[in-house]
């Protein structure tokens, strides 16, 4: 009987985790809208720099752009991590292959960052200028000292 549990549990747990699993996936191409048809993504955005509607569907295209930008650096430096933290797993002592990936990484990194600071100025353009340089001072932080994952979850 006790074993009988234990395998239901097991099954509800697997279950459970497929479920949440097969849910994001289907979800990460759903785009939200608030009740005022804001992209949810985008609302506070919207709302915190007092954007006029031809001012949002100008940054909404934007970001929508940029996204696959982002995310493709976002994928490279992880592959870059990854293959750094393989390395280092596998040698005994330092190699030129762990200089080549830190190398890679800091590369990936630096595009990353390049390309946000396009994409922030860009964004910030379509706002009025008080704003637009209110825009930038809120994320310069961000832009200079995230990780690329870690930006990817949020760009603003």
């Amino acid at each position: 009987m006790k074993k009988l549990f234990i395998v239901l549990g097991l099954a509800v747990a697997v279950g459970l985790v497929s479920y949440f699993c097969c849910y994001r996936h289907a979800m990460a191409s759903v785009v939200a809208v608030t009740p005022d048809g804001t992209d949810a993504e985008l609302a506070w955005l919207k709302h915190e720099f007092a954007l006029t509607p031809a001012q949002y569907e100008k940054i909404l295209a934007l970001h929508r752009a940029y996204q696959p930008v982002c995310a493709g650096h976002c994928a490279r430096y992880m592959a870059a991590r990854q293959r750094l933290e393989t390395l280092l797993k596998e040698q005994q002592g330092w190699s030129p292959d762990e200089g080549a990936a830190l190398d890679e990484i800091a590369r990936v990194r630096s595009e990353c960052h390049q390309a946000m600071l396009r994409y922030a100025y860009t964004v910030a353009a379509c706002m009025s200028p008080e704003e637009g340089r209110r825009y930038l001072q809120m994320i310069d932080t961000r832009l200079l000292s995230g990780e690329p994952a870690d930006m990817m979850a949020n760009p603003h």
